[in-house]
């Protein structure tokens, strides 16, 4: 996918500045992964001002990711958010149900489109976590406080549950 906002965010993300200031954090946030070994994921939203006035018009939250080597996320949806994830650490396959068909993006750090992922509103996706810890980051164009995800019940999409992210 050609993604101009996407571009403009791995060009954030990678700044010297950024990445300085992204240390601790994901430090904090791989410490909450390894104190909870029977969880999949630990995650920590990060403030509106974290990246300063860098961010592209129109993202309203971040959020850093630690998800567990070999863990299996089911198909969720944001239907009031566009998502772009980057690779920061370990690789992920997500996979979009694009046009009715799953279609695979593999991502790790390289600097470039391999190490994100775009994944407009309301498209089912669902993640695959390779041999290492995958760390993250995810941007949305909903608030953090208003993300909402949606589940599905096992591989049927028709049965879903929805809640507001943050509150999980």
């Amino acid at each position: 996918m050609n993604d101009q906002v996407l571009a403009e965010l791995i060009h954030v993300v990678e700044s010297k500045a950024v990445a300085n200031k992204l240390k601790p954090v994901v430090a904090d946030v791989l410490d909450a992964l390894i104190a909870s070994p029977k969880e999949p994921q630990a995650w920590e939203p990060l403030q509106q001002d974290f990246f300063g006035a860098r961010l592209p018009d129109g993202i309203k939250s971040g959020w850093l990711f630690a998800l567990r080597n070999g863990a299996v996320f089911g198909n969720e949806r944001h239907p009031n958010s566009w998502q772009r994830s980057i690779a920061l650490q370990g690789a992920a396959e997500f996979e979009l149900l694009l046009d009715g068909v799953w279609k695979k993006f593999v991502i790790h750090p390289s600097g470039s489109a391999d190490g994100a992922v775009s994944i407009p509103p309301n498209v089912w996706h669902r993640i695959r976590i390779g041999p290492k810890v995958f760390v993250s980051l995810s941007f949305h164009t909903a608030p953090a406080s208003e993300l909402i995800e949606e589940t599905s019940e096992g591989d049927d999409l028709t049965r879903t549950k929805r809640r507001l992210y943050a509150s999980h």
